[in-house]
């Protein structure tokens, strides 16, 4: 990389910083972009930036919308007695792509992680339970990954909430331990919402 430009050395890094994205992709996608027509790479610039300034966080759920309370919030035929627990709205978006889940959402924005500085009061627990007090659902799902980070979540959430007499339940048959729910396909979390266990 050193014999690059310092331009595209920087555009580059700034791929690597992605998730997901290493260092060899970074450069496909930089060399790719730059061999794009200049009003192509315009109206992508555009659309991130528009993108950036259109959106905002549904102050209910946490998802991120364009509206402020989100569609699915607003939403009068969505059961709002069911709340399902995920961790990012990329996880939401799994969920709801099955078309098999008439609840609402609350989105975590990320799920316990010390070593990473995600301790629980970082993520957005006080306003699940202020959700609960509030509305008073029957059941919460908790939907969070088969992780470390997800189950000690979980285990976090479980205790914290056993005292509410709620209905708990968590995302079961279909996703394998170490598995991510965005990367689920629809019939996997179809089943493991349809088999979701008591707490």
């Amino acid at each position: 990389m050193k014999h690059l430009p310092q331009a595209v050395q920087r555009l580059i890094q700034q791929f690597d910083k992605l998730p997901g994205i290493g260092p060899k992709t970074s450069e496909k996608l930089v060399f790719h972009l730059l061999n794009r027509p200049k009003e192509d790479l315009k109206e992508f610039a555009d659309s991130l930036l528009q993108a950036r300034e259109d959106i905002t966080i549904c102050p209910i759920c946490f998802n991120i919308a364009d509206t402020a309370p989100c569609s699915i919030c607003k939403d009068q035929n969505r059961d709002q007695k069911i709340i399902c627990v995920v961790a990012e709205t990329q996880d939401l978006q799994a969920i709801e792509k099955t078309n098999n889940y008439p609840g609402v959402f609350h989105v975590l924005q990320g799920t316990i992680n010390p070593p990473e500085g995600l301790t629980p009061d970082k993520l957005r627990i006080k306003e699940l339970q202020e959700r609960i007090i509030k509305n008073k659902p029957s059941e919460i799902i908790l939907a969070l990954n088969h992780d470390i980070a997800g189950e000690a979540t979980i285990l976090y959430l479980t205790k914290l909430l056993k005292d509410n007499e709620i209905r708990i339940t968590r995302l079961a048959k279909g996703l394998p331990s170490g598995s991510e729910i965005e990367y689920a396909d629809d019939v996997t979390l179809s089943y493991a919402l349809k088999d979701r266990k008591e707490i």
